[in-house]
């Protein structure tokens, strides 16, 4: 029989509600067992409508409820730091959203308190656990298409200005750079498999609030490698990652948002393109079902310090030059 990890989760997010708690519910690794919101009636609906067994109206009964080994933290940025802290000194695993934190200073400080716990912390890029990118990397490895030399990654959609959102905000962590843009950087990097040795960036700032509308990125990399990416809250949806090699190129459309699709790896090689197609895959079920196996030691987390370290030192950087102009 296999042992069930004991989820609680904080704050009732719409990620949470549209993917994560659909995904868990179908995973046989994981029982979720409590929610918490600072409005208990929206909590206790949200426990009844998904069937689950405690709502607590605050984030600290939940954080002391024993029963409970690992938590979900889906709230707006500047309270992924504090509330995973808290629920790290609680003695409590966290699977945390992207971003992990505002800053790299930030990044550190979870996991180092999660290694003084002797718990494991992760940020939540789901699309890391698609069979699709795992196959794509593995092509990248076998030299399919020779040395890697040029990223393109583009995540956009248009945002309605929901000036309630926190999204809208700088000091909750707002911007299209925070909420899609580190999902270009973390690609880049992982193609890569190092750290950018320069960033140039520029943006289209809202003139209400400030946030990055839309931000350009040029990331230069060792060997004089480069990286163009961009990320918008204004522009029509792409969701996409070109990878283009000496010996030819792969592209991934839907790169970060394939959860519901049919999708397919683009070789192009000369004159020949090859398609290689893959069924719809759960991410956030993947991603949910891997971190259960490293809670219980079956393996190590795909995503580690140096994978949330590297990104916030990137996006800090990148937010420093457009802060500056």
């Amino acid at each position: 029989m296999i042992e069930k990890i004991r989820w609680g989760i904080l704050g009732c997010a719409a990620i949470a509600e549209k993917a994560f708690i659909p995904a868990l519910k179908k995973s046989k690794r994981a029982e979720l067992l409590a929610i918490a919101s600072r409005d208990w009636s929206k909590a206790r609906a949200w426990a009844d409508k998904f069937g689950i067994k405690k709502a607590y109206g605050s984030y600290d009964e939940l954080l002391a409820d024993p029963e409970i080994e690992t938590v979900y933290n889906p709230l707006p940025n500047h309270l992924h730091h504090p509330l995973t802290m808290a629920a790290l000194r609680a003695g409590k695993h966290v699977l945390c959203e992207k971003p992990l934190g505002l800053t790299a200073a930030e990044v550190k400080e979870m996991f180092t308190e999660a290694e003084r716990q002797k718990c494991l912390v992760m940020e939540g890029f789901m699309y890391r656990f698609h069979p699709r990118l795992a196959r794509a990397l593995e092509l990248l490895r076998d030299g399919l298409i020779g040395e890697p030399r040029l990223v393109r990654s583009t995540f956009a959609f248009i945002f309605d200005r929901d000036r309630g959102n926190y999204r809208w905000s700088p000091e909750m962590g707002g911007g299209a750079l925070y909420d899609v843009g580190c999902y270009t950087i973390n690609a880049a990097r992982l193609v890569f498999k190092t750290e950018p040795e320069k960033i140039s960036a520029t943006a289209h700032l809202d003139e209400q609030t400030g946030i990055d509308l839309t931000s350009s990125l040029l990331c230069t990399f060792p060997g004089d490698r480069q990286a163009l990416l961009t990320c918008s809250f204004e522009l029509e949806f792409q969701s996409s990652l070109e990878i283009a090699g000496s010996l030819g190129r792969i592209v991934l459309d839907r790169a970060f948002s394939a959860k519901h699709f049919e999708t397919e790896i683009q070789i192009t090689r000369g004159q020949k393109t090859e398609l290689i197609k893959f069924p719809p895959a759960d991410q956030f079920l993947l991603m949910i079902e891997h971190f259960g196996e490293a809670i219980q030691g079956r393996t190590r987390p795909l995503l580690d310090f140096q994978d949330s370290y590297g990104n916030a030192l990137a996006i800090e950087e990148a937010l420093r030059q457009i802060r500056a102009k």
